[in-house]
């Protein structure tokens, strides 16, 4: 009963255990209608991505990042076709004799073998490749879970196909020819941590985690220093994770109990409380909205602002964090990013984006000059690259499309710029400027946007 009217909850069945068999035949069923009914329009579908890339001029193409690991240099392009294609050359190559050694091309992997791409990752070691792909058709793939196929990398030809992992929802290398994936109850819910030996069979996986709430979303990923794995149980509103050495053996200590004491709680689960971990030179770095005086345990009353604390790696326990960036009374978090040297931090400041270059050897905190006198939004762009001096960024505005900028994190100052803009409009044109406006007691902030040309009343 909500304001006096009586809510019915017709798709309340799908949360019952006993409904999954008619939850997977509804969920089929809807992906085909949806398929029937949107066949008629796949050319105006056609039509349609072609007007839109004509109404948008781009003036340049940032480059691909090119991502070190070991003795190779990893990037992505794009074919004639627009497909994406994975590609690496040695690293102590000149430009004039390097070598590129194409590793896949996702339209051929649809077009020869069926499978629709939906990532990519590549072992510690450069030995093994790792695709997870769906099979075509369908919306996305046609199914919540991927097969996952295993190639080995020489330094030459082609990557050969060694190994097909079924029923897999995401996976990551570990090390000594091992990975981790996870896989699917009947619900469709990401709910356990397999450990795969690869050369043996997927009969011989080792389940390291597996957990028992119906209402929690399972997740493992690595530390961005390769050091440890996490294993992350999310709620809508919480968060839990255990770690551990990506260097453990969980074969050497194939039973039950001595791998699960490997796993480390950070923080047990708290109602409106989540925590995401990274690694960096010694210690733990730590984003959370979890309460100052922690221990309690009780539900947080309300979500509060984010933080960022740090912990030894010897104890990442929360009884052992301690604030790392002291924040204004404006200034919430919003995304952390770590990097050997730096760690960048992306936030809003009385409602506007403001980013931050932490320099982790001095402590000092400089602000990297954002675009368009700051009235934009700021989206992260992939910097996988541990090591990076400088980082990308990419903005866009209410009268300018994507862009992306590429920062020095050492001289904390923009060095290249990569820029969109619509066709028939001059954004140096029109003014975007930010205002508040008194309503009682509190200040509005409101975005105006006009053309230069028209006189904006002072009332």
């Amino acid at each position: 009963m909500w304001h006096d009217h009586q809510r019915v909850d017709e798709y309340e069945w799908m949360q019952r255990s006993e409904a999954s068999d008619r939850l997977q035949k509804y969920l089929e069923e809807e992906r085909a209608y949806t398929n029937r009914m949107m066949n008629s329009t796949k050319r105006l579908q056609k039509l349609l991505r072609k007007e839109m890339s004509r109404a948008t001029e781009v003036d340049q193409l940032p480059p691909p990042i090119e991502t070190r690991c070991g003795d190779y240099v990893y990037f992505t392009r794009k074919s004639n076709d627009g497909a994406l294609v994975y590609c690496r050359y040695l690293a102590d190559r000149t430009a004039e004799s390097r070598a590129e050694q194409v590793l896949l091309d996702s339209e051929r992997l649809t077009r020869d073998q069926g499978y629709v791409l939906r990532n990519l990752l590549i072992s510690d070691d450069n030995q093994y490749m790792g695709c997870l792909a769906a099979k075509h058709g369908g919306l996305d793939g046609g199914s919540e879970s991927s097969s996952l196929l295993l190639y080995t990398l020489g330094d030459v030809g082609s990557p050969k196909l060694v190994e097909v992992l079924e029923g897999v929802f995401n996976f990551v290398f570990g090390m000594n020819d091992t990975l981790f994936y996870i896989v699917l109850d009947a619900k469709l819910r990401a709910s356990k941590v397999m450990a795969h030996q690869i050369g043996f069979g997927q009969n011989e996986d080792i389940v390291i985690f597996d957990e028992p709430c119906h209402e929690c979303f399972v997740d493992i990923t690595r530390t961005k220093d390769k050091r440890f794995h996490i294993i992350n149980s999310s709620k809508l509103d919480s968060s839990k994770a255990y770690l551990f050495p990506s260097a453990h053996d969980f074969w050497q200590h194939s039973s039950k109990d001595a791998n699960a004491q490997v796993l480390q709680l950070v923080r047990p689960r708290q109602d409106n409380v989540e925590y995401f971990i990274d690694h960096h030179d010694g210690e733990f770095i730590i984003l959370t909205n979890s309460p100052k005086d922690d221990g309690s345990g009780l539900p947080a009353a309300e979500p509060l602002p984010f933080r960022l604390v740090r912990a030894p790696t010897d104890s990442p326990t929360s009884e052992h964090w301690a604030e790392l960036l002291s924040l204004g009374g404006d200034e919430l978090i919003e995304d952390v990013e770590i990097f050997k040297n730096h760690i960048m931090v992306s936030m809003k400041r009385q409602g506007q984006p403001a980013v931050y270059i932490y320099d982790r050897a001095s402590g000092r905190r400089s602000e990297l000059p954002l675009p368009y006198n700051g009235n934009c939004t700021v989206r992260p762009e992939p910097n996988p690259q541990f090591e990076a001096t400088t980082v990308r960024l990419g903005f866009s505005s209410p009268v300018h499309l994507e862009s992306v900028v590429e920062y020095d994190m050492t001289l904390v100052k923009q060095c290249k710029s990569w820029a969109s803009t619509p066709l028939h409009i001059n954004s140096s044109e029109y003014i975007c400027r930010r205002l508040k406006v008194p309503c009682g007691n509190v200040d509005i902030p409101m975005t105006l946007i006009h053309h230069g040309s028209t006189e904006v009343s002072k009332a």
